[in-house]
């Protein structure tokens, strides 16, 4: 299911030409980016921590879910403007998952699958959720399938995390006006066991 994106057709010959580019012109300049990732990204503790699992650019850690700024963002073949745009998105606070970071370039995956890059500027911090499958799941009034429902959700519907503790099954979420609770299993946006503080 292709949730609030439009594809933008690309000859094959160019997508490779673009990836072929990207290949080349990154190995060195991530090459050499390497040494200066670990000593600049540091702990609590003063310590460098492991570069293979924060970003690049911004020491964040590696991979990690943002959600889309606006109801227009470009996803690229590669980390520039010079690159094809892939897909457009419409969908402002959808999430995608970071993968790598090159400069002000995330590679992100998206719910179903979907691979690409876009700039950092169309990408935010704050957490949401999509109802991914075919068929609605119930916002519960509280953190049991025995609680009275709140909502039925739709599959493609966004709603915002409020809150997620650690090792829980269960997250409090926002759908427009209506709060409740939804377990993990039912939609995308979070990694299994991993908390969200409440905002």
């Amino acid at each position: 299911m292709r949730i609030g994106s439009v594809p933008i057709r690309v000859s094959l010959a160019t997508a490779c030409l673009a990836l072929t580019w990207f290949a080349i012109a990154s190995s060195s300049t991530l090459e050499a980016r390497a040494e200066p990732v670990s000593s600049a990204c540091s702990s609590a503790s003063g310590k460098p921590v492991d570069s293979a699992h924060v970003g690049s650019s911004t020491c964040l850690p590696i991979p990690r879910f943002v959600s889309l700024r606006a109801d227009a963002v470009n996803l690229r073949v590669g980390p520039g403007d010079q690159y094809p745009i892939a897909w457009v998105y419409h969908r402002a606070g959808l999430p995608v998952e970071v993968l790598r970071e090159f400069d002000v370039w995330r590679l992100v995956v998206d719910a179903d699958g979907t691979e690409g890059w876009m700039h950092e500027a169309t990408l935010v911090d704050t957490r949401h959720f999509v109802i991914k499958g075919k068929s609605p799941v119930t916002l519960f009034r509280s953190a049991s399938d025995q609680a009275n429902p709140a909502a039925r959700l739709m599959p493609g519907v966004i709603g915002l995390i409020q809150r997620c503790d650690a090792g829980a099954n269960w997250c409090h979420v926002r759908v427009g006006h209506v709060g409740g609770w939804l377990g993990r299993s039912a939609f995308w946006g979070s990694f299994p066991g991993e908390a969200i503080p409440a905002k």
